[in-house]
């Protein structure tokens, strides 16, 4: 079945992604900072360097069976709501960065967490499609991971 294009979503520009946690923000912030805890809905392996000139290194395997790696070099820092980084599929040899915002929010039953990737257009051509719908569908599915992991 194919999927809709969501609001916030500019097909080969920007995807978003939200996901409701049923966690108090300062809780969900440790499921994006805390490798043992990203290796459980993001990828196998995480490696993060904490503090506004850190990093995040991801390693797993891709949709078609395929090792993938990935690197983000953090651009902003907000503890406990806010992380921006310059983020690139390593493996694939985009040659430029999409911005990649992990924002969490207060809601009524615990928090939000908000994904938002921007920049695929900077990708060569032959590829920006494809890479977006490729990001689409791993925050979807991570998402979906992180909400049944941290329920």
């Amino acid at each position: 079945m194919v999927e809709a294009i969501r609001q916030g979503d500019i097909p080969g520009v920007q995807l978003r992604r939200r996901q409701a946690l049923p966690l108090p923000p300062e809780a969900a912030w440790t499921w994006l900072v805390e490798p043992a805890k990203l290796a459980l809905w993001l990828a196998d392996e995480a490696e993060v360097q904490p503090g506004p000139r850190g990093s995040l290194a991801l390693r797993g395997v891709g949709e078609g069976g395929e090792p993938c790696s990935e690197r983000g070099r953090t651009l902003e820092l907000v503890p406990p709501r806010h992380w921006l980084l310059a983020f690139e599929r390593m493996d694939a040899r985009w040659g430029v960065t999409t911005r990649l915002a992990l924002d969490i929010h207060p809601a009524p039953a615990g928090c939000e967490i908000d994904i938002l990737q921007i920049g695929f257009q900077r990708l060569p051509l032959s590829i920006c499609l494809t890479a977006w719908e490729t990001y689409r569908r791993r925050w979807r599915t991570a998402l979906e991971r992180l909400a049944a992991a941290a329920g």
